[in-house]
């Protein structure tokens, strides 16, 4: 699977899901068949896999920088290579996410639940069915991310996805806001493996998982296989 992770709208908490969905596939396939292409001009999926390196010995998963045509590129010269590629795309309408867009099977758009950030979703929806005319097999998801622990305003973002953006299937559970997810990335880990264990964030984003279209083996094993 190609997998993009982007919004226009930036701080929705995109790469922290691109560096916990690149962890947790290589929990499942083993080292070197995951690649992450980190296609953000901040280069925080980068920071994270160097981390995750020098706390572990190794990432688990190949990652590599590059921009705009170079994703491209890299999918191109890579894909015979990896079981998975994910590229975290970075913020606004930049070459990046437009040529990840271009190249994936499947975008997933995080959306926090806050009005500011829903009304990015127009031009991240455009964008989408722009490249579809090319990219026609391209599916594209949404999740609410940042999540609220409680309170309405979670669902009704899901029924602004549900209701104004059709083409974005709606991923659930939701991802909420939790320290731990912070926490994790800064120290080069996903929830999976960061301590002390947080049942509830393993459970969403192994939701997430599923949502993309992994099924209960494939979760299994990911979940088995996460760092005793």
């Amino acid at each position: 699977m190609i997998l993009t992770v982007g919004n226009i709208k930036g701080g929705v908490g995109k790469s922290t899901l691109a560096c916990n969905i690149a962890s947790a596939l290589a929990l499942s396939h083993g080292a070197g068949k995951v690649l992450l292409i980190d296609g953000d001009k901040q280069g925080s999926a980068a920071d994270f896999a160097q981390s995750r390196a020098d706390l572990l010995g190794e990432a688990g998963f190949t990652c590599v920088r590059a921009q705009g045509k170079e994703v491209v590129s890299q999918v191109v010269t890579m894909r015979e290579k990896f079981a998975h590629i994910v590229i975290d795309a970075g913020g606004q309408d930049n070459p990046s996410l437009r040529a990840g867009l271009a190249v994936s099977d499947k975008v997933l758009v995080p959306v926090s639940p806050r009005s500011f950030e829903t009304w990015a979703l127009e031009g991240m929806d455009t964008l989408i069915e722009e490249a579809s005319i090319t990219n026609a097999g391209l599916e594209a998801l949404a999740v609410v991310n940042l999540a609220f622990p409680r309170g309405s305003d979670n669902e009704q973002t899901q029924a602004i996805l549900k209701e104004d953006y059709p083409r974005l299937k709606l991923v659930e559970p939701n991802i909420v806001q939790r320290k731990i997810f912070s926490d994790g990335v800064g120290q080069g880990l996903s929830v999976l493996e960061a301590k002390p264990r947080n049942p509830d964030a393993i459970g969403e984003l192994l939701g997430l998982l599923t949502g993309l279209g992994f099924n209960q083996n494939d979760i299994k094993v990911i979940y088995n296989g996460r760092a005793a």
